[in-house]
């Protein structure tokens, strides 16, 4: 098992301030946070801004740049990202039908990717 660095644990801290801004909707501020981190690749970062763009948490919503982003951060390994995807493809949204074979796909992909069934 890989130790936690303090980068690890300073990445961390970031993610999760940003995800408590977005809870408590200061959507101004937790865009700010989380740009610079998906700009530098952070996967769980991007994961988090496809999600603000699937809700207008803060942007205008956009399905097709929330997918665009979503797919990025799965690819990286972020298994929360192909959980969303395949939540978003299940009931479809503005531009996107909804599509079962997609979102079992997506799922399957978040499996394997290691989100825990408990994680839905």
């Amino acid at each position: 098992m890989k130790e936690s660095t303090s980068t690890d644990q300073e990445l961390r801290d970031a993610i999760d301030m940003v995800s408590q801004a977005f809870s408590d909707a200061r959507y101004g501020e937790a865009l700010l946070m989380l740009r610079p981190l998906a700009d530098a690749g952070v996967a769980e970062a991007i994961g988090m801004l496809a999600l603000a763009y699937e809700r207008g948490a803060g942007v205008e919503m956009d399905s097709e740049k929330a997918i665009e982003l979503y797919k990025k951060a799965m690819e990286m390994g972020d298994a929360i990202a192909a959980f969303h995807l395949s939540k978003l493809y299940r009931r479809g949204m503005a531009s996107v039908e909804a599509n079962f074979d997609l979102a079992e796909q997506y799922l399957k992909r978040a499996k394997d990717l290691g989100l825990e069934d408990s994680a839905f």
